[in-house]
């Protein structure tokens, strides 16, 4: 009996030791980095590799599919995701810049999953200046921005078929392609998947598209007649039950009537495109980010009865749109949603009670909509001409409802100043005692920009004192706090430009009172 445990125990340990061998091995053929040829390769298992950079900067660059590296065969099966990165531009929470993945260029990069730089010869394929691509059929994925910023790429060979394809977001963002045809086996086509590619055709094997796949750049879209999934329809991709609407081309119509059937509407659905009306249904409750950015000729969107959301950026620089209903059910309005809208008149009901500080405006520059509010609404009232949003920790100033004011009084019991305040005409701002953060710019010409809080509030991202005028613009401050603001605003111009000295300037003056 004894013999027999013994034997039992040897081959389980045995077992053991094979398995967890089989493991570290595995473990051993990821994460290797290699060059062969043109190509730089990330192993991503024992036996598959992506190709993650080239050193190729022109002509064709041929996709193989298979790679020896130390002896050992590798399928290539993917272009790996390169990582979206911004360039000189500033991030949403100032109330100037609004960060949509629109197609077309963007920036992308490769970074090396250990965090370690590429060969010198070796740069990202997103950079490229390569003007043709052949891809092998073993690759089953294309990586995020893979071409995305291949300015000079006129020509993709696809194999004739794949087993299952997917092609990644803003993939081929920013090419020369005039025209893309996706081939059989490709199974799904994610975000801005084809940029700003013209005629785009899609084939039966086609299951899942994202977000503007098709948009405002999108000429022709041809579907391959055995795809029962989708349908093009007066210029908009819907899938083909006309559940959901995916999104708009620049051959549809100029006013829209969307189908009685759809539920959904995908983001940045009509984003760019020259619609001048759209009518929804009472099934759509969810208006989502981006969807009417930038429709420069949009004057309304009707029948918006049952809409309980609009997403970050749905209506901003619509700057031709004045109505949109009375949204009596509308509960939830997100960030920049009417940034730049110089012409709508809103109501916010009663119920509109989660309402995003940058709504309606910004910290940079002044906002013309025109917005009232419900009586019983328990979160958002207008006082002094301003729009204030008060929650269980603050009082925030979202909006300054005229601009051709003289003088601005913001009450006291406000904490947050989130966005611009004062204007072209304006001769005071006083800001109360209450005050703990201001985020925004605070402009007079030829006046006086009152504090009265002890304690200097925070100043935010996008704060700025604007003199408009040429004679001089005074500060004032309470008496024993000429050193702490004096100090704070420097700093807070100092994170801006670093060069820049506020009281060089001779048309601002620092005082106590």
């Amino acid at each position: 009996m004894k013999k027999l445990s013994k034997v039992l125990t040897i081959t389980f340990l045995f077992c053991v030791m094979f398995v967890m061998s089989g493991i570290t091995a595995q473990a051993a053929g990821k994460g290797k980095y290699f060059k062969s040829g043109d190509l730089y390769y990330h192993t991503i298992s024992k036996n598959k590799v992506e190709v993650c950079g080239t050193k190729k900067d022109d002509g064709t660059l041929t996709i193989p599919s298979s790679v020896y590296y130390k002896g050992k065969k590798y399928t290539v099966t993917q272009i790996a995701d390169h990582e979206f990165y911004y360039q000189d531009t500033t991030d949403t929470t100032d109330g100037y810049y609004i960060d949509l993945n629109m197609p077309g260029h963007r920036y992308y990069r490769y970074n090396r999953i250990d965090g370690k730089m590429m060969p010198a010869d070796i740069d990202w394929i997103s950079t490229s200046g390569i003007t043709k691509v052949v891809l092998p059929s073993t690759v089953t994925y294309i990586g995020e921005g893979a071409f995305g910023g291949c300015d000079k790429l006129e020509t993709v060979v696809f194999a004739n078929s794949y087993k299952k394809l997917t092609i990644g977001k803003n993939a081929f963002g920013g090419t020369a392609l005039d025209s893309i045809r996706f081939p059989k086996g490709t199974y799904e086509l994610k975000d801005c998947a084809a940029g700003e590619i013209a005629q785009i055709y899609i084939p039966a094997t086609v299951k899942k598209i994202g977000a503007g796949v098709v948009n405002y750049k999108t000429q022709k879209v041809i579907i391959d007649k055995k795809n029962k999934k989708f349908k093009m329809k007066k210029g908009i991709l819907y899938t083909y039950n006309e559940k959901t609407l995916i999104g708009a081309s620049a051959k549809v119509v100029k006013k829209v009537k969307i189908s009685s059937k759809t539920t959904k509407i995908t983001k940045l659905a009509f984003a760019g495109t020259g619609v001048t009306s759209v009518t929804l249904n009472q099934k759509i409750k969810n208006i989502p980010d981006g969807t009417f950015y930038k429709c420069a000729n949009l004057t309304e969107v009707k029948n918006t009865n049952n809409v309980t959301k609009i997403g970050y950026g749905a209506f901003a620089n619509c700057r031709k749109l004045q109505s949109i209903g009375q949204l009596p059910k509308v509960t939830d309005i997100g960030r920049a949603a009417f940034w730049g809208d110089g012409k709508l008149s809103l109501n916010l009901p009663a119920c509109a009670v989660n309402v995003d500080e940058y709504a309606f405006a910004g910290g940079q520059t002044a906002a013309a909509i025109n917005v009232t509010v419900d009586a019983n609404n328990p979160a958002c009232g207008i006082e002094n001409g301003l729009l204030i949003k008060t929650t269980d920790t603050e009082k925030i100033v979202m909006l300054q409802l005229s601009q051709n004011v003289e003088k601005v009084i913001i009450p006291e019991g406000v904490t947050n100043v989130a966005v611009f305040v004062g204007g072209k005409k304006c001769k005071e701002i006083i800001f109360p005692a209450s005050l703990k953060k201001q985020n925004g710019v605070a402009c007079v010409k030829n006046g006086t920009i009152v504090y009265q809080s002890m304690e200097v509030p925070e100043f935010g991202q996008s704060f700025s004192l604007v003199n408009t005028g040429y004679e001089m613009m005074t500060i004032a401050v309470p008496k024993g706090t000429y050193d702490i603001y004096k100090k704070a605003i420097e700093e807070a111009y100092d994170d801006e430009e670093d060069d820049y000295n506020i009281w060089d300037d001779s048309r601002k003056q620092l005082v106590e009172r």
